[in-house]
């Protein structure tokens, strides 16, 4: 990098517009790979003009994005050479892609403490980053290490060794984590396929849709995540015909929780069945395609006359 040119033109604008200048070119709407967007990307050119606009927008690109990360590039066992260069003392908000262990840790009997099933290494890790405010780790690949890991943290929470690490289901498909460290920030794990269509999918079947528009506003979702959200659609459909049991079995059926039910439980009780309710809809999400979901959906449909 350059030394700054006195006469720029840049530098006769208040610190103020700068600011607002850099944050035009350097917000981008999705989370952030660094090796990709940093270096890849037309606008972060300007990170390598000189170093007081590379101080200046190297702030604001932390400041303002989220930092997309994998357990790899923190794993004590994987070469620097394949991590992220991730500068972890600026970063704000983060999202781990993933929650399995890092290539080097997969071929290994003992894994660093940073892939180790209770996570405290990686925990460790979010602590020591001085000013990080929101984290969200993706579990979705990697269903049976995020419920060990859960179940872990109940087995051992409120010891010394742990903080009083508490994991709870707050909605469905999203579980936040509190104590060991971690109270300053907003750490959650999140089945992000479940977690980001239940909710839309839950208003769109209190609708009252047209087929063609009940059509059109899956295909706008089919556009986001294409297998997920026939196989949701059937789950919501079954229920609202009380056909729920055909659909899920009698016991994963039973499961089943309303909002109306969840806002007269205690907190031990709302994140006891929204974790079940997750498990069942994981299972469910897992065990079929979305091809045999709207085959099973059309079936239905017929066999009720709708």
């Amino acid at each position: 990098m350059s030394d700054p040119i006195p006469c720029s033109p840049l530098f006769k604008l208040s610190p103020e517009l700068r600011i607002k200048i850099y944050s035009h070119l350097l917000t981008f709407p999705n989370p952030i790979h660094l090796r990709q967007h940093v270096r890849g990307t037309p606008h972060t050119a300007l990170l390598r003009t000189n170093r007081q606009i590379h101080s200046e927008a190297r702030a604001v690109l932390y400041d303002l994005n989220t930092i997309s990360l994998s357990r790899n590039d923190f794993c004590l066992n994987t070469d620097p050479v394949l991590q992220t260069p991730v500068q972890t003392q600026h970063v704000r908000h983060l999202r781990f892609t993933s929650f399995g262990e890092s290539l080097a840790c997969n071929f290994l009997l003992e894994r660093c403490a940073v892939c180790r099933d209770d996570a405290r290494g990686l925990l460790g890790v979010l602590v020591g980053m001085p000013v990080l405010r929101s984290g969200t780790i993706d579990y979705s690949t990697q269903i049976a290490n995020f419920m060990r890991f859960r179940q872990l943290a109940a087995d051992e929470g409120g010891r010394s060794t742990t903080g009083g690490l508490t994991v709870t289901c707050g909605r469905v498909g999203m579980y936040r984590v509190r104590g060991a460290g971690m109270d300053q920030v907003d750490l959650t794990f999140a089945h992000r396929p479940l977690a980001s269509m239940w909710p839309d999918l839950a208003t769109l079947s209190r609708s009252s849709l047209s087929d063609s528009e009940e059509e059109t506003a899956l295909a706008r979702l089919r556009a986001q995540d294409p297998d997920v959200p026939d196989k949701l659609w059937l789950v919501l459909w079954a229920a609202q015909h009380g056909l729920s049991a055909a659909v899920l079995g009698e016991q994963a059926a039973g499961a089943w929780v309303e909002e109306s039910e969840l806002a007269s439980m205690d907190g031990e009780q709302r994140d006891a069945a929204l974790h079940r309710f997750t498990v069942v809809l994981q299972t469910f999400l897992k065990a079929h395609t979305a091809v045999q979901c709207r085959r099973y959906l059309n079936a239905l449909r017929e066999s009720v006359g709708v």
